[in-house]
């Protein structure tokens, strides 16, 4: 089984497609990421330049490896049902998925998750929810 086929098959993870910068990308749900990434393929057609981080850090993959990562790429328009969210995203070499989303984007947009229906609310104040 791949890597891939390992976190779709566990059940305390969400998968889906997302738009981020008018483009669908393949993403990963992950609460347990305190931020998010995206891969440096999917980032060049997004046609926003990358900025340095201020300190590189190292991030621990699924796989046991650490990766070490140096660029952000801020205020993605991150589009679901019409409503546009934003995220800051950290390049990420990856093979599985297009993008990670972590913790940092779900408080943004007050998101409950529910695990035996592998569905996602995001319950802005004052909209319907999505």
């Amino acid at each position: 089984m791949s890597g891939r086929q390992t976190v779709e098959a566990s059940l305390d993870i969400i998968t889906g497609i997302l738009t981020i910068q008018s483009h669908d990308v393949y993403a990963l749900i992950d609460p347990g990421s305190t931020l998010s990434y995206v891969t440096p393929f999917v980032a060049m057609g997004f046609g926003i330049e990358s900025d340095q981080l201020h300190e590189p850090f190292l991030v621990s993959t699924l796989v046991g490896e650490s990766i070490t990562t140096a660029r952000v790429y801020r205020g993605c328009v991150v589009t679901i049902r019409g409503r546009d969210t934003a995220a800051d995203l950290i390049e990420l070499g990856m093979v599985d998925f297009d993008v990670i989303m972590g913790m940092d984007w779900l408080y943004s947009c007050f998101a409950k998750l529910d695990y035996r229906t592998r569905t996602i609310r995001l319950e802005f104040p004052n909209e319907p929810v999505i």
